[in-house]
């Protein structure tokens, strides 16, 4: 259960009351990420991020923020991604409405101190230089760059060395002014709270921001025969390959078939491409899927960390990209009941910040809020047909990329594999 409320600049207010708990959660979504990103300011939304924990009208140092949450046992953080931005402070539900205002100080009247901006340059740079010391979480890069080529959604939402050391702090300021308004924000709060007090802290410290048009989003762009293979020579203990198929976009009918697929493939250690490639052939150590849904397209992608012997390489991905008739030949009939009811977990959704990461991405991304057990029934609603044949129309060899990093020189092998 969830109530909403829309202030006459456009401000979203959802929250999610939980009155047997002691703690609240209080979100700011904001419609800012790297798909509203030209490729010049890659990275801009996580600079922005960065910068706004620097100080603020009402408590101007990072020390003072940090302070007002932590000194009454609260937490913070933020996060950015492509589609959003969202910032978040669990504390205790008595200092929820002090926890708006700090936030609702944070993205509306940041400090932005140029000496503060070159710090946190210094900082992002090497948040990306780190990347290089995890195989995996370049593997997932690299992946994303081979199936979305030269835009911004298939671009490393931190941006680049190049564009990161690049930004002046005017292309900073301007993106503020341009995506945080009020109409591109939702103000989401789970917990031991009421609406109508969450309402008013609300339009206390946002009320009176203008009404504002936020600036638009890239959207994805087809392929167009680019290449569907990338590799990245590196000395490393294991071999980190990524297969990438195009999948469905957020608000597509077959989006939970898509995620049911997800759990009975690849996720978890009951999944068919652990028990095959682990269990049964022992070629790997990790092995999970994952779909990405964004609001145009999404994604449908399979990982596997396996020896880096170039033939047990071979030997994993050239199974990965069969995935489809592992699939079909160890479904039997169909797919055991149960399967996937852990996509929408009950359980999770009586902590509060799950609750509004929730609500709050929902309303900020479909504009809507659906419930636990609409969700359940939707993934309850997949038959096995349904399920089998979203499989065949996005487990297409011919429609996947792949992405290996690890201490290989020759791509042949790998490239013959996909067919490319």
């Amino acid at each position: 259960m969830h109530n909403k409320t829309t202030l006459p600049n456009g401000l979203r207010i959802v929250t999610g009351e939980l009155p047997h708990t002691r703690s609240a959660t209080v979100s700011m979504y904001v419609g800012a990420g790297s798909r509203y990103e030209p490729d010049e300011e890659a990275g801009l939304s996580h600079f922005l991020e960065h910068m706004l924990f620097k100080g603020a009208s009402r408590r101007p140092t990072a020390r003072e923020i940090s302070e007002a949450i932590e000194s009454v046992g609260g937490s913070h953080n933020a996060a950015t991604d492509r589609e959003l931005t969202v910032y978040y402070a669990k504390v205790p539900h008595t200092a929820a409405m002090e926890t708006i205002d700090i936030l609702a100080d944070m993205i509306r009247a940041p400090i932005m101190d140029p000496a503060e901006l070159e710090k946190e340059r210094s900082v992002i740079l090497e948040e990306l230089a780190s990347v290089e010391d995890s195989p995996g979480e370049l593997a997932g890069i690299l992946i994303d760059e081979t199936l979305w080529p030269g835009q911004p959604i298939g671009r490393n939402v931190g941006g680049s060395p190049d564009s990161v050391s690049s930004l002046p702090i005017s292309a900073v300021n301007a993106y503020l002014a341009r995506q945080y308004v009020p109409e591109n924000t939702v103000l989401a709060v789970a917990g031991n709270v009421n609406h109508e007090e969450v309402v008013a802290a609300a339009e206390r410290w946002l009320g009176a921001v203008p009404k504002q048009a936020p600036g638009a989003w890239y959207p994805a762009t087809a392929r167009n025969g680019t290449v569907r293979f990338a590799l990245r020579q590196k000395e490393t203990e294991q071999a980190h390959i990524c297969l990438a198929y195009p999948s469905v976009s957020l608000s597509d009918p077959d989006r939970y078939a898509v995620d049911l697929l997800s759990t009975v493939l690849g996720e978890g250690m009951s999944s068919r491409l652990f028990l095959e490639l682990r269990e049964e052939r022992a070629l790997v150590y990790d092995i999970h899927s994952y779909p990405s849904e964004f609001r145009d397209t999404g994604s449908f992608t399979i990982y596997a960390g396996c020896g880096n012997d170039p033939s047990n390489a071979r030997v994993t991905s050239r199974r990965c990209l069969k995935t489809y008739g592992l699939l079909k030949g160890l479904c039997g009939s169909g797919v055991a009941k149960g399967e996937g009811d852990g996509e929408a977990d009950p359980v999770e959704m009586e902590d509060t910040r799950s609750v509004a990461g929730w609500i709050g991405s929902q309303e900020l991304l479909l504009g809507r809020v659906q419930t636990v057990d609409e969700v359940v029934e939707q993934i309850e609603a997949v038959e096995y047909d349904q399920l089998m044949a979203v499989a065949k129309r996005i487990l297409s060899p011919d429609q996947a990329t792949m992405a290996i990093v690890g201490p290989f020189s020759d791509e042949t092998e790998f490239t013959r594999a996909l067919g490319v």
